[in-house]
């Protein structure tokens, strides 16, 4: 008679999926992130310098290929010879020292002084109605 083959059971249980109407994925990506932002991760600075002279200087010395290859990463398109590369790098890293942020900020006065006469007769004017 066959001998009957035994076969180890599988203890390892899958992790059940259900549908309850939650995104389960946001959740854990909001709790990962709040963990970097505890830990002190920041953004990973591509042009691996915060010195505009030194990164000047780098750029200086780099072949073309290093210089594509910088673009790639700052997410710059890699495209035009060697002086317009280093152009565009140079602007990148302008715009990313800053915050990126190119917006010029507009200080608003009042028309009228809001402790003169003209000021509270306005005010009241504006109350009335």
């Amino acid at each position: 008679m066959a001998r009957k083959k035994t076969t180890p059971k599988k203890t390892a249980k899958k992790q059940v999926e259900f549908s309850d109407g939650k995104d389960h994925l946001k959740e854990e990506a909001a709790e990962a992130q709040s963990l970097e932002d505890v830990l002190g991760f920041k953004q990973k600075n591509p042009f691996k310098t915060s010195d505009a002279q030194s990164f000047e200087h780098s750029i200086n010395n780099m072949a073309l290929t290093e210089l594509q290859e910088l673009a790639v990463n700052a997410g710059v398109f890699p495209s035009g010879t060697k002086l317009t590369l280093k152009n565009k790098l140079i602007k990148a890293f302008k715009q990313h020292a800053t915050g990126g942020s190119n917006k010029t900020v507009q200080v608003t006065k009042p028309i009228v002084d809001p402790n003169s006469q003209r000021g509270k007769d306005l005010l009241k004017l504006i109350q009335e109605q």
